[in-house]
């Protein structure tokens, strides 16, 4: 069998798809890095250095891929945010009401939270939701849907967001820090009190929130699984 011949521009491909997967590879060495290192809760700051050290690379190479550390935490925070609806797509899409969806997305992060504690304290200690992900987009839309249908009532979307992301992020910090003894109806009372915020009827935020009970114990067995490998 004649040994295989490979054009210039067959070869030039190769080096070009061979590197590109190398950058990829240590963007998400760095990405890890970082996560771990917020996920620490024992920690009070992080550095370059720090995410150095922990990927093992020099500083150098971290700058080819970030131009500070801010830069490189937004990025985690978006994958997260952006994984974390990728997660919850087999059974957020199937919902249409948004008053449903809002009270299924919320309940799906603090469900997570009780799972995978690596993320949770990932999502505290840094302290940011990326400002375009698709985690907001979704939202956004299931507020101002909401309002258009006449079933929530808010004078500022901005403030709605911002408010159904405080109950989240204090969720998250409460399940973590184990500051409810029940869990489970703490993220029933959460769900309902944040619904009720946006002017949801009392009887449509508590069948709202049955709704999300039952539409989350479906959650695809792959998907919790992955949490708690990465707990």
């Amino acid at each position: 069998m004649p040994p295989l011949t490979f054009t210039p521009t067959e070869r030039e491909d190769h080096r070009t798809v061979t590197a590109r997967k190398k950058r990829e590879a240590m963007r998400a060495r760095i990405l890890r890095a970082i996560m771990d290192l917020y996920a620490d809760r024992s920690k009070i700051s992080t550095s370059i250095e720090d995410v150095a050290r922990e990927a093992e690379i020099s500083r150098g190479t971290f700058y080819k891929h970030f131009n500070s550390l801010d830069e490189a935490l937004i990025a985690v925070g978006r994958e997260v945010t952006d994984q974390m609806t990728q997660d919850m797509l087999p059974i957020y899409d199937a919902v249409t009401d948004p008053v449903n969806r809002v009270s299924t997305g919320l309940r799906l992060f603090l469900t997570r939270a009780l799972t995978d504690h690596r993320w949770a304290a990932f999502v505290l200690r840094a302290e940011l939701v990326a400002q375009k992900s698709e985690m907001l987009t979704y939202l956004m839309k299931d507020l101002r849907n909401g309002a258009i249908d006449g079933v929530m009532e808010f004078d500022n979307l901005q403030a709605a967001v911002d408010s159904v992301m405080g109950a989240t992020v204090e969720g998250i910090r409460t399940i973590l820090l184990k500051r409810t003894k029940d869990p489970e109806q703490y993220i029933d009372s959460t769900i309902r009190i944040t619904l009720r915020g946006l002017a949801v009827e009392k009887r449509r935020a508590l069948k709202a929130t049955e709704t999300s009970r039952e539409l989350v114990a479906g959650l695809p067995q792959s998907v919790r699984e992955t949490w708690r490998a990465g707990a």
